[in-house]
């Protein structure tokens, strides 16, 4: 039996392929940009750790990320190093509380979680700004 055996239930829940869709708010600059794609998980390396690969299209650009996502039991969050394919690369950590998700990053911040029967997951990404506030 692995260590932080509820940490692994909820990541768990998100092995499979996922149907992706969503919108980039429109803000004075931009019109409102539509994100549609699929993301799947799975386990990887005796069942320690997830692959997430995601193939997305945002606007009229394609994006994928390879995502391995692991449990930190020392600082009890999970941690979420993603790698896409024009050479970025970044860190994220996770928390779960209630069932509410977070995803941290440098500048990017997602809030959500799964519904009641666990067949969607959903929620709002932010952004920070300069003055250190995060903004949808």
């Amino acid at each position: 039996m692995r260590k932080n055996e509820e940490a692994f239930n909820q990541l768990s829940k998100f092995i499979g392929s996922w149907d992706t869709e969503g919108t980039i708010p429109s803000s004075s600059q931009a019109p409102e940009i539509k994100i549609i794609g699929t993301d799947t998980y799975e386990w990887i390396v005796d069942g320690f750790f997830v692959l997430h690969q995601a193939d997305v299209t945002i606007g009229k650009d394609t994006s994928k990320t390879h995502e391995i996502i692991g449990y930190d039991s020392l600082n009890q969050h999970y941690t979420m190093q993603h790698y896409d394919n024009q050479g970025n690369s970044g860190l994220m950590t996770a928390t779960v509380h209630h069932n509410s998700w977070t995803f941290t990053g440098d500048s990017l911040r997602f809030k959500g979680g799964f519904n009641e029967i666990g067949d969607v997951f959903s929620g709002v990404w932010e952004q920070l700004r300069d003055d250190k506030t995060w903004f949808i």
